[in-house]
């Protein structure tokens, strides 16, 4: 029985891509209330991942091993913070409708 509990306790705990995916959907599904408030989130990630993809592609051969996670969080980390100021300065409603979430873009 121990056995058998030491073969699964792995998947169910530590591997588990549902867990996993899930916790990535906490700041869409916090936001998903209102229609407004979705697109802005959708938008707001897919700029983000649209903007940090090409420019860390286009980056990543001149980026040692070492210092490659760093750099990719810190370019995305800037581009999130791009669209929440642009999000605070044009649309202050949708900003404070998605507050903490819009920088859970970062860890997601």
């Amino acid at each position: 029985m121990s056995r058998l509990i030491k073969a699964f306790t792995p998947g169910i705990l530590k591997s588990n891509p549902v867990f996993a995916l899930a916790l990535g959907l906490c700041p869409a599904l916090a936001v998903s209330a209102f229609v407004d408030h979705a697109l802005g989130m959708s938008a707001a990630v897919t700029f983000v991942l649209l903007m940090s993809n090409i420019l860390v592609s286009a980056i990543r051969k001149a980026v040692p091993d070492i210092m490659r996670i760093p750099i990719f969080i810190v370019i995305i980390a800037t581009f999130v913070t791009i669209v929440a100021l642009v999000i605070e300065a044009y649309s202050p409603d949708l900003h404070q409708a998605l507050g903490i979430f819009l920088p859970l873009i970062v860890v997601n």
